[in-house]
């Protein structure tokens, strides 16, 4: 299994296989990453479940695809990331910054997202079953498709976001 460089220059060499060889999904369960700066590391598909991101820099990194069922990434660098279709059940992503993330389709169900900022991050069609939204940013954001019924919704401002097609608490359908 692929070992994630630490150094920049072997950082470099890592996502220079991993373009040459897209086929390599690194498995990084329970992995020890704490402050780690992965800015812009392509982690798609990778296997992240269990692994400690506490205050890790993932900005603009891709992850789409990954399996972060169950991992810490409280006060994470989101930011720009490419989560498409990622996998966060159970995670903590309390105080995370996902500030212009792109989260479409991904699953979120049951996730810690408490005061986390998803300020214009597209969450299209994602999973939100069981989640706590309080005190989260979502200005900007994108809701489109999405079911909100069971979602903890107080005290969140919904000023400029983007609803069409989502299920409210109530049951109504936005057009």
């Amino acid at each position: 299994d692929p070992v994630l460089p630490e150094s920049p220059a072997l950082s470099e060499a890592y996502q220079s296989v991993r373009e040459k060889q897209p086929e390599i999904h690194p498995d990084l369960r329970q992995a020890p990453l704490r402050g780690a700066n992965l800015h812009g590391v392509n982690l798609a598909e990778a296997d992240l479940r269990e692994a400690n991101l506490y205050e890790a820099n993932l900005s603009q990194a891709k992850l789409n695809q990954a399996n972060l069922n169950s991992a810490d990434l409280r006060n994470t660098n989101l930011e720009m990331a490419d989560l498409t279709g990622a996998n966060f059940t159970s995670a903590d992503l309390r105080k995370t910054n996902l500030q212009g993330a792109n989260l479409t389709l991904s699953n979120l169900t049951v996730a810690f997202l408490r005061q986390a900022n998803l300020q214009g991050a597209d969450l299209t069609g994602a999973k939100l079953q069981g989640v706590n939204l309080m005190g989260v940013k979502l200005m900007g954001a994108k809701l489109c498709k999405v079911n909100l019924q069971g979602v903890n919704l107080t005290g969140v401002e919904l000023t400029e976001v983007d609803l069409t097609g989502a299920i409210l608490p109530d049951g109504m359908i936005l057009d």
